[in-house]
């Protein structure tokens, strides 16, 4: 279940006017994220680091930023961006799993984009929120039987 606990009509990306704010280190990836970035020619080893406390798949930074944003604050993989990017102007504020996995969904705060743009495709959202739920738990487990290594090594 998705839960989307603040309403925003309209949005665009204005990470120019913000400073690209939302592409910090540290993002959350799905194993199908990896796939997809490495498809492009990156190397795990270079854009990936695991979150051991956590036992995740995050996005390395460079000198406070995600490794993904360019010098002129632009998405370098912008149309491969990892799943949690998509959900942008929305940003994970919790996740449950339990009999039915939930995911609570929060706007961005003081997002220079918001009420600009085209309006915002709410099932869009809710597709890509329910699919990082479920690629998710999939991790959960093969990191769980596999190992991080057995993971990574089946990429």
């Amino acid at each position: 279940m998705i839960q989307i606990l603040e309403n925003i009509d309209k949005w665009t990306c204005e990470y120019k006017k913000c400073g690209a704010r939302c592409c910090t280190p540290g993002i959350q990836l799905t194993v199908a994220d990896i796939k997809r970035i490495s498809e492009l020619g990156y190397s795990p080893e270079d854009f990936l680091e695991f979150d051991e406390n956590e036992q995740i798949f995050r996005i390395k930074g460079i000198e406070g930023r995600c490794y993904f944003r360019g010098e002129k604050l632009e998405c370098t993989i912008r149309d491969n961006e990892p799943i949690v990017c998509r959900l942008l102007p929305f940003k994970i504020v919790e996740v449950s799993y339990s009999d039915e996995p939930i995911m609570r969904l929060k706007p961005v705060v003081d997002c220079p984009g918001e009420g600009h743009g085209k309006k915002i495709d709410k099932k869009k959202i809710e597709a890509d929120a329910t699919r990082f739920l479920h690629e998710n738990q999939k991790l959960i487990r093969d990191i769980k039987k596999k190992g991080k290594k057995g993971v990574l090594e089946e990429l």
